[in-house]
């Protein structure tokens, strides 16, 4: 026991001598120690040209819409004479819905009787009439009674295809990058089934009702695309049960490139064919260079000319550092690699001469 108590002891006085040490006696003094430098220059980042692999696959979100109605005309100045469907009738392009009649004036004859006396006798009238006909294929929503008068151009009915379609809106960026889109693009539909393949991709502003070109069809008020703006649509297979209203994916994939030359797209100033990159040099000065430019899938771009495999340009332009900034800056892989397999650093390869 009364060795333990002197250990106790021991450790207590070692503690104590510590703390005092710490306190009183420190090991440097103020001015002995280092001051960090808040402006220090660390040189210019920089990476370098390589080969690598672009697929420039444009992610859109939309919804799922039911295809617009097709507004059946009439084509026959006239009162309905008779109703040839039924209102709820599943009809085929083609197929007779009404007859619309109209009254001719028969024309007036006169006769004069053997003392010079003239009668007018009114003509008989006759009746024109035309088979009003489903433009399209669909379920029938009929507005005209039998009796009711239309002018030409009037609005009868309308046929609504029963069909599906995935829209999505694009940006500016979006847009450049689908100059040349695909015919097809894959669909997620959010807690839906697996992903699958629409067919009949178009990309442009949709078609107001007024237009004079092409079949007259209502406006869904619960499109996702902004009035007037340009947007992504392509056809729901019939074999995919969706419902109207539901959120979207929509992967447009515009092209693929693989062993060209790529650079990170904060390196160039422009995106779509013509761009500015930017070349160190000893003294800390930069020189713009311009470049042709190919695909980009948002993180690298395709350099097609104007920079050479292993030549050496700033990673960040000016502009790109801002926006780099807000975005939270870019993110590497072990080694400096991007997802791509593009490979940079500071001060990586050696600069070469531009074609």
């Amino acid at each position: 026991m009364r060795v333990l108590d002197v250990v106790k002891v021991l450790i207590w006085a070692v503690i104590a001598v510590a703390l005092v040490k710490f306190a009183f006696f420190p090991g440097s003094s103020a001015e002995e120690a280092q001051s960090l430098d808040p402006s220090g220059a660390y040189g210019q980042i920089t990476t370098v040209v390589a080969k690598g692999s672009v697929k420039n696959t444009v992610t859109l979100t939309g919804t799922i819409e039911a295809d617009e109605a097709t507004q059946v005309r009439a084509t026959l100045d006239g009162q309905v004479f008779r109703v040839l469907a039924d209102d709820g009738a599943a009809v085929d392009e083609g197929d007779p819905l009404l007859e619309v009649r109209k009254e001719v004036p028969g024309e007036d004859t006169q006769t004069t009787d053997p003392e010079g006396n003239t009668t007018t006798q009114p003509g008989k009238p006759s009746f024109k009439s035309a088979v009003v006909r489903a433009p399209v294929s669909g379920t029938l929503r009929m507005s005209a009674l039998v009796g009711q008068s239309f002018a030409v151009g009037d609005t009868v009915g309308t046929v609504s295809p029963g069909t599906f379609s995935a829209v999505a809106s694009l940006d500016a960026e979006q847009l450049y990058r689908l100059q040349d889109p695909p015919s097809t693009a894959t669909i997620a539909v959010k807690n839906g089934p697996a992903p699958f393949e629409c067919s009949g991709l178009a990309i442009g502003a949709p078609q107001s009702p007024q237009s004079p070109q092409g079949p007259q069809k209502e406006q869904d008020p619960s499109s996702s695309a902004t009035p007037g703006g340009v947007r992504a649509k392509c056809a729901i297979p019939s074999d995919q049960k969706v419902f109207a209203g539901l959120k979207v994916t929509m992967d447009v994939t515009a092209g693929e490139a693989t062993d060209v030359l790529v650079v990170p797209v904060s390196a160039v100033e422009g995106r779509y064919q013509q761009g500015t990159v930017y070349l160190p040099s000893d003294d800390g000065t930069q020189t713009k260079a311009q470049v042709e430019l190919g695909l980009t899938d948002g993180r690298v771009i395709e350099v097609k000319s104007g920079l050479s495999e292993g030549e050496e340009i700033l990673e960040f332009t000016p502009s790109a550092r801002k926006e780099d900034a807000e975005r939270g800056g870019w993110e590497r892989g072990p080694g400096g690699d991007y997802s791509n397999g593009f490979t940079g650093g500071q001060g990586a390869g050696d600069s070469g001469g531009r074609d």
